[in-house]
């Protein structure tokens, strides 16, 4: 048996038809760039969440970037995320001359640890954006984040970037920050066919701000008062992604399902088994387990035809790219642990139950069970 990390071409299947029907719609509009399609998702998008506005652009490291700078960050501010998430969490502002900071994370959920973010607050009074990863597809601890922010007057950007349709308590995650970011990355749980992202929030002046930064600068039709970008999600992208968007909670439904049959399946076996917070509802981006013998685990599920990666391997402080911020092994000792134990098994909405008992089966099968 072969089994991809993710198979999007399953998954999609079922609306292959109305996906190239809307293909061949746009093609013969001669409209590509931030027309109507981008306006209808733009407000589908803002619905769906809970949010008042949302502005497309040309993928999450745009809307992250985007978003931390419609909040008024400039070069030389700092701001605090966690080490252990995808690099663009932290490159999509320092490439802007923002300085980051990193606190460590919560054991069981390896999201951003409250605790650690208040001692780093308390020592670094000049932080001024705090940006939470809901790592996976699980929402963080967002009461005791914004109310350590709160303290210390910092503004949070929820990175929902892996989230879409998560939920904290009652509310969507995008709600709760000052701004949020979101990524139609192919891979996501609401993807696109290429690149794409989008920006959340219920603040006026911030989103009038992120139109005026992803286009140029532009504050109207040839007059630019600020340094802007190009980062414009397109008409085919968000036509598509109009498409998928009414299935998504569908999608995150069989995500949850499969990952209660992974839970069932690994009962057990010395493998830590991702842990759902009694505060969340978890979208499974990643189906995550760590264990002691992790290159040997995966080597052997290679063998059998499994493919696995490693979500992410090297956290963002031990990087060469931030030597110069002068952390080191040993600075933050939850994060790096995971980092070497982790492993993200294949997880979609069309995996198949008997494709989980192999998987399941052929861990077993390595640790002698």
């Amino acid at each position: 048996m072969n089994i991809k990390i993710f198979d999007i071409e399953r998954d999609h299947s079922p609306i292959k038809t109305d996906l190239l029907k809307t293909f061949e719609k746009v093609l013969s509009s001669g409209e590509y760039i931030l027309g109507k399609e981008v306006r209808a998702l733009e407000e589908e998008f803002a619905a769906y969440v809970g949010v008042k506005y949302a502005a497309g652009v040309a993928s999450g490291t745009d809307a992250i970037k985007i978003g931390g700078l419609a909040l008024g960050l400039k070069a030389g501010d700092k701001f605090v995320t966690t080490p252990n998430t995808y690099i663009a969490t932290a490159m999509a502002l320092s490439e802007h001359g923002l300085i980051p900071r990193f606190c460590d994370i919560e054991e069981d959920s390896c999201n951003m640890d409250p605790s650690a973010l208040e001692k780093l607050l308390k020592t670094e009074k000049d932080i001024r954006l705090c940006v939470p990863v809901h790592l996976y597809g699980q929402p963080c601890p967002l009461d005791e984040i914004r109310d350590v922010c709160a303290r210390y007057g910092v503004m949070i950007m929820e990175d929902a970037c892996q989230a879409h349709g998560s939920r904290y308590k009652d509310r969507n995650v995008g709600t709760m920050g000052d701004v949020s970011a979101f990524s139609f990355y192919p891979t996501k749980n609401l993807g696109c066919y290429g690149d794409g992202g989008i920006i959340v929030t219920d603040n006026e002046d911030v989103y009038r701000k992120t139109l005026v930064l992803r286009a140029h600068g532009q504050s109207d039709r040839h007059v630019h008062d600020i340094q802007g970008f190009v980062s414009r999600l397109d008409e085919l992208q968000a036509a598509l992604l109009r498409v998928k968007l009414p299935f998504l909670d569908e999608w995150n439904i069989k995500r949850r399902r499969n990952a209660s049959l992974y839970d069932g399946g690994l009962e057990g076996l010395p493998v830590k088994r991702p842990a759902e917070a009694p505060y969340s509802y978890h979208v499974y981006h990643l189906y995550v387990i760590a264990v002691e013998d992790r290159d040997a685990l995966r080597t052997y599920l290679g063998e059998k035809g499994i493919v696995t990666l490693v979500h992410y391997p090297t956290p963002i402080h031990l990087q060469k790219v931030y030597g110069h911020l002068g952390y080191g092994p040993g600075s933050f000792p939850k994060a790096e642990k995971a980092a070497r134990q982790i492993i993200s098994l294949p997880l979609y909405p069309s995996l198949r139950e008997d494709e989980i008992a192999y998987i399941c089966r052929t861990i077993s099968e390595f640790y002698g069970k």
